[in-house]
């Protein structure tokens, strides 16, 4: 078919603009589909962290049930293990994987998550009373711990001497805690005196092995679905872990904190938060430091370490005023926290 000139002479040149255009949207199309893929990382870590939480949390539980008898000391321990160990396993990951800043904003960001998402979540499930006055010295540990972290942070390094100091810290706060529910003993008991199935060793070894297990897989996948989303977005890693991972974090221990608020053990869930968060500062970033010393973000001191602060301080009034978390005060903490995500995305885009 005969062409006219001017169509002979826009051929090259639209062909050259089609092929420009293919390859910008096929660019597009691929960035799409590895961020899709990234967040499809982060949600299955999400949920294997959660299972894994669970089962490892059982295990330890049922441990405890057949090595005393004393419901206290099981609902205890096993809100230590939900506490830690989600956090403890993507630490391991994140430096396995050199992700270093990305594990650090988890921790930060699930002391956060504890308290804004979890805590409040159950406040709303059903009002968490506080009876016992061990809680009160977990929320003023959990201030003294925010602060203890800023000023060791204020010379723009984390040395091991710091980690150490952070350790020490954690130390004497679980000393006098568990001193504080050795005296509220015969008031705390009949709070969480429940009938318990008791497992044979097998069951119990395979509910701690496969939570750990799930545990690693999850914090694996975690890792590195926010790895990639923060190089696909061109964002700090530790913003990543402050808004993702932290949340996957302090989801992980959900579940618990539920099921206690609708048993009306609001101890239990009040306790799983503030000991979360507490001990995610003082025990597990003093690990962290006293491995590898790291330097301290500015963001960090400017801005969430004093969210934290302002959230751990607005949680001590509501439970001292009436003896219990309500459904609005939990509202306040969940609204709290929705601000603090806007406010640290808007900072990130400015």
């Amino acid at each position: 078919m005969l062409r006219s000139r001017d169509e002979a002479m826009e051929g090259p040149g639209a062909c050259r603009k089609a092929r420009l255009d293919c390859g910008i949207s096929g660019v597009c199309d691929g960035r799409k589909r590895d961020m899709w893929i990234d967040l499809g990382n982060i949600a299955l870590g999400m949920v294997l962290l959660l299972l894994g939480n669970d089962s490892f949390a059982h295990g330890v539980a049922g441990w405890a049930a057949r090595c005393c008898k004393d419901a206290l000391a099981i609902a205890w321990g096993s809100s230590v293990a939900a506490a830690l160990v989600p956090g403890a396993a993507l630490i391991i990951a994140g430096h396995c994987m050199q992700q270093p800043e990305l594990a650090i904003g988890a921790l930060i960001g699930a002391s956060i998550a504890n308290l804004g998402v979890t805590l409040a979540l159950a406040a709303l499930v059903a009002p968490l009373l506080a009876r016992l006055k061990s809680l009160a010295l977990l929320n003023v540990a959990l201030l003294g711990a925010v602060v203890l972290v800023w000023l060791l942070g204020v010379d723009g390094l984390y040395a091991r001497m710091d980690g150490g100091i952070l350790l020490a810290a954690f130390v004497l706060v679980a000393i006098l805690f568990l001193a504080s529910v050795r005296r509220e003993r015969a008031a705390s008991r009949p709070l969480f005196e429940r009938s318990m199935r008791e497992f044979g060793t097998g069951m119990l070894l395979v509910r701690l092995l496969l939570g750990a297990l799930l545990l690693g897989l999850g914090s694996w996948r975690l890792v590195l679905g926010g790895s990639a989303l923060a190089t696909h977005l061109a964002w700090n890693p530790l913003i990543v872990g402050l808004l993702v991972l932290g949340l996957a974090l302090a989801l992980a221990g959900l579940p618990n904190a539920l099921a206690s608020a609708r048993r009306g053990h609001g101890e239990f869930a009040l306790g799983q938060a503030l000991y979360a968060s507490m001990a995610s500062l003082l025990f597990l970033l003093g690990a962290v430091l006293l491995w590898q010393p790291l330097a301290s973000v500015p963001s960090l001191m400017r801005f969430e370490l004093p969210a934290l602060f302002a959230l751990a301080a607005a949680t001590y009034p509501m439970m001292r005023s009436d003896g219990a978390l309500s459904g609005r005060e939990g509202g306040i903490l969940l609204a709290a926290w929705l601000l603090f995500v806007v406010a640290e995305l808007w900072l990130t885009f400015a």
